[in-house]
């Protein structure tokens, strides 16, 4: 049966029996339904991470990304925001393409300045990072709903402080200071939305599930090349 948003609400029952034995074999203590729901969630997330890689990369070789930076940047803000309303397949995949192509342009400046391997280092954090988080929020027995509220504020803050600086103190120093906290938040948000998932399946369609982690896992990306690359020289 499929949901009204266009997304698959409930695995097979071959899919929920691969799930349990997994959880399983893996030492996760969580229900069949959980496991199968995460399966799902993790297989659009995947898929995801493909096209935005690709619109990555045409992103750093596209004359009107590398013009119109910011605009790009709208563009994909606005592709986000049509996956949240028209929650199907499609329209996952162009968000996550959308965001890709809007990071084109900042990679290739680092790629252009020499610093490629600063880019394949944010990658391998992030992907590294997402792991343990994630094996965190799946493993762990403490309660991490009370960080929902505070993260939440933190992103507010992160918004504010990040148009401030970009428009009126453009210091270096307080770019720093907000990637290193967007780095910090946005691991928390990944450990206390993984961890609402497990306890709550099919609370939101598994596709809308992987396009809130693609967003927290592109900014942490970001993040983290912001920070590497201003330790590495670039202010």
């Amino acid at each position: 049966m499929n949901d009204r948003h266009g997304f698959d609400p409930r695995a097979t029952a071959r899919v929920e029996t691969m799930g349990r034995a997994d959880a399983r074999a893996a030492g996760l203590d969580f229900t069949a339904d959980a496991a199968a729901y995460l399966k799902q969630v993790y297989a659009y997330l995947a898929l995801s991470m493909v096209f935005g890689v690709i619109g990555g990369w045409m992103g750093m070789h596209s004359p009107f990304a590398l013009q119109n930076p910011m605009l790009v940047s709208f563009i994909g803000l606005g592709a986000v925001i049509l996956a949240s309303f028209v929650r199907n397949t499609a329209t996952l995949l162009l968000a996550a393409s959308a965001l890709g192509f809007s990071a084109g342009p900042i990679i290739a400046y680092y790629v252009g300045a020499g610093m490629s391997h600063i880019v394949g280092q944010a990658a391998f954090m992030t992907g590294a990072a997402f792991g343990g988080l994630s094996m965190y929020a799946l493993t762990t027995k403490r309660d991490l709903s009370m960080l929902g509220g505070m993260l939440m504020a933190g992103v507010i803050v992160l918004i504010v402080g990040g148009l401030l600086n970009a428009f009126l103190f453009q210091s270096g120093a307080m770019q720093f200071a907000m990637a290193a906290m967007g780095a910090v938040i946005f691991s928390g948000i990944i450990v206390w939305e993984t961890q609402q998932l497990k306890n709550q399946p099919w609370a939101i369609p598994p596709g809308s599930a992987a396009l809130s982690m693609y967003i927290n896992l592109f900014n942490l990306f970001i993040s983290l090349l912001q920070i590497l690359g201003i330790m590495g020289g670039d202010d």
